[in-house]
Formats: structure tokens, C-alpha cells, sequence
């Protein structure tokens, strides 16, 4: 028996943390499989995203309205933004290059999701329809997607002249902008090697990427290093869909990242 949902929310920051909860509340009351959810998640927010940013602009006046239904074989998504020029815009949302910081979204959305497609409206809106296949071999109903109360945490400590930052919880939309203020406290004060410990990240989307490149960039110019390490699978296959795998430095421990320090300065 198919079950719908139906959300509309504001066209402000909080409003992807509290769509991001109410999909995992769905996931896990219909015990969908880990995969899956972490599939579904990540393609609609790409396209909530994109609508929040690109067609609504941020006017909270403007809503993003998400329709969920599932059954035992499928889920579909459909999300509809208040835009105008839908199509156009999702054409050029491409990225021009590697080190870009955005348009990596329609690509990881076309990767997740089992089929795509765009619709525009006749009240101008652009509504995005996905559709995701059920694995019904798998019966993990945990998702990774996990409710919080604050969708990341941020810890750091100083190792000689590198700060080791640990990642808990979700990379999107609001934590790389909290990503990006708390790195420019460390640049403040001259501290430009960066290693991010990113074990107990859950859950990144091109936003989250997008605050990673910008903060790789700024290192740069501040003749630093960034260092990655402990990255998840889910996590890691991301980087390596969009090509960042090439272009980030990214160990597989802590340890190893900071061994590397070490190596540097003894050269």
C-alpha cells in the first residue's frame, strides 16, 4: 500500500535540516534500507537546495513544496520551487571546472537517483521529480540520516602547527557556511594547516563539497595545507563521483595525515 507525504517550507537556511529530519523520520518509519535512504536524501536534497537557492532565491516568502510516496518496490520525490526560468537555470548548473565551488548538484542527483526529470509549471515553478527503486533483499532499516539537534559538530585541538578538526554530523547547506566562519577564526590567528577528521560525517551533499573546495582554496592562498582523512564509504564514493578525489589530499587515518606533516617539515 503507497503512502504520501506532502511538506512546503520557507525559503530560509533552517528549512534543509528540517526537511533532511522529516525525510529520515519517513525513511525509518517505512524501513527503508540504509542505502536507499541515503540515496533518497541525498538526490532530494540536491534539488531542495537548488530550489532555495537558485530559483527562490532565499524569499522566504517563496516555498519549496516536497511530495514523498512510497510502496514496497519504489520512492518518489517531487520538488517544486517558485523559480521562474526553471530549466534554463538547471542547464547551466554545471560545474566549469574541477575546483569548482558549485554545480556539482544535477550531477549527484542524475547518480542517485533512479530517474530524473523536470517539469516546468504553469504558475512558473520548476518542480524536479525522482524516482528511487527499493532494494528488497536489504533489511537494515536504520538510516544514516539521523535526526539532531544540531545538524554538526565542530571540535578542534592544535598538534604542533597543525589544528585537527573533527566533523560530526551532516556537511550541507548551513554547516559548511558554520564550516567556513569557524576556519577563518584559525586564519585569524595564522593558522593555515588544516586537518579535517571527517569519521563521523553521515551525510555530504554538493554544498558540503562546495565548502570544502572554497576552504582548500583559501588555504592555498594562504600557503597552507588541507588534509582529509577517515572518510566513509558512502562519503568517499561521493568525492570520487565528482572528480574531487583528484584534487584534495586525503589519507586514511588521522594518523597517517599527520605522519605527513611531518614529512613535509623534515624536508
Amino acid at each position: 500500500m503507497a503512502a504520501e507525504y506532502r511538506f512546503e517550507y520557507p525559503s530560509v537556511r533552517e528549512s534543509e535540516d528540517r526537511m533532511l529530519d522529516d525525510l529520515a523520520e519517513i525513511m525509518f518509519r517505512h524501513e527503508v534500507d540504509d542505502d536507499t535512504a541515503h540515496h533518497v536524501a541525498l538526490a532530494v536534497s540536491e534539488a531542495f537546495t537548488n530550489a532555495l537557492v537558485h530559483a527562490n532565491c532565499w524569499e522566504p516568502g517563496k516555498l519549496v513544496r516536497l511530495r514523498i510516496v512510497l510502496n514496497d518496490a519504489e520512492i518518489r520525490a517531487d520538488i517544486t520551487d517558485e523559480g521562474r526560468d526553471g530549466l534554463k537555470r538547471i542547464a547551466r548548473r554545471r560545474p566549469p571546472s574541477v575546483d569548482s565551488e558549485g554545480g556539482r548538484g544535477i550531477d549527484l542527483l542524475s547518480h542517485y537517483a533512479t530517474d530524473v526529470s523536470f517539469r516546468e509549471n504553469a504558475d512558473g515553478g520548476l518542480t524536479v521529480s525522482l524516482r528511487f527503486v527499493r532494494d528488497q533483499k536489504k533489511k537494515d532499516a536504520v538510516s544514516r540520516i539521523e535526526h539532531r539537534e544540531d545538524a554538526m559538530d565542530i571540535s578542534m585541538r592544535e598538534v604542533g602547527p597543525v589544528a585537527v578538526v573533527n566533523l560530526s554530523g551532516r556537511l550541507d547547506l548551513n554547516s559548511g557556511t558554520m564550516l567556513k566562519e569557524e576556519m577563518k577564526k584559525l586564519f585569524d590567528r595564522n593558522i593555515t594547516n588544516i586537518h579535517l577528521n571527517m569519521s563521523a560525517v553521515d551525510f555530504i551533499n554538493s554544498s558540503g563539497l562546495g565548502a570544502l573546495v572554497s576552504l582548500m582554496k583559501e588555504v592555498r592562498l594562504l600557503k597552507g595545507r588541507l588534509t582529509l582523512s577517515n572518510l566513509a564509504s558512502y562519503v568517499k564514493e561521493i568525492f570520487d563521483i565528482t572528480q574531487l578525489s583528484h584534487i584534495f589530499e586525503i589519507f586514511a587515518t588521522e594518523d597517517e595525515a599527520m605522519a605527513s606533516y611531518q614529512s613535509v617539515a623534515s624536508h
